[in-house]
């Protein structure tokens, strides 16, 4: 009876460290998803600053970049609205900041964007910085410098070289 009630402990020992695993790694897969959805949020934003090139001192103006968050939920802007409508390059410009910004509260938890300026070596230039979760933007580029800590819930890509 001993040995039975041994092997039963040996047992729920090895399938608890197997659900602990699990957990892990339900964890992993779920941080590696929004930072994807981050990055890809990021390279929208770069694949629309290269389209409207027109108005790309608006995209890389950081006073355009609303530093405020959508909450999940929220409707999409629609003003203009440059889907049913004929709009400027400006007026497409800013419309594509309120989506982006829009976009980053819907997709990521807590999403923010922003077009900033950084460092590259001793080059400055400017940044498209994505923050989720418990991510103060603010922290994304550590003094112009890309934070690279393992904590960081960031995802920056450079405008150009």
């Amino acid at each position: 009876m001993v040995e039975i009630l041994v092997a039963l402990l040996v047992l729920a020992i090895g399938v608890l460290g197997y659900a602990g695993l699990q957990l892990n790694a339900l964890k992993s897969t779920e941080s590696a998803q929004i930072r994807s959805q981050g990055t890809a949020l990021a390279r929208n934003a770069l694949e629309m600053i290269v389209v409207n090139a027109e108005e790309r001192a608006t995209f890389l103006d950081e006073s355009e970049w609303d530093n405020g968050q959508s909450a999940f939920g929220d409707a999409p802007p629609s003003n203009p609205d440059c889907i049913s409508n004929s709009c400027s390059a400006s007026e497409m410009a800013s419309w594509e900041i309120a989506q982006l910004q829009w976009l980053a509260g819907t997709v990521l938890p807590a999403g923010r964007i922003r077009v900033e300026p950084c460092k590259s070596g001793s080059v400055s230039i400017s940044c498209v910085v994505v923050a989720w979760n418990d991510q103060d933007i603010n922290q994304c580029l550590d003094g112009g410098d890309i934070n690279t800590a393992l904590d960081s819930e960031c995802a920056v890509m450079e405008v150009d070289r």
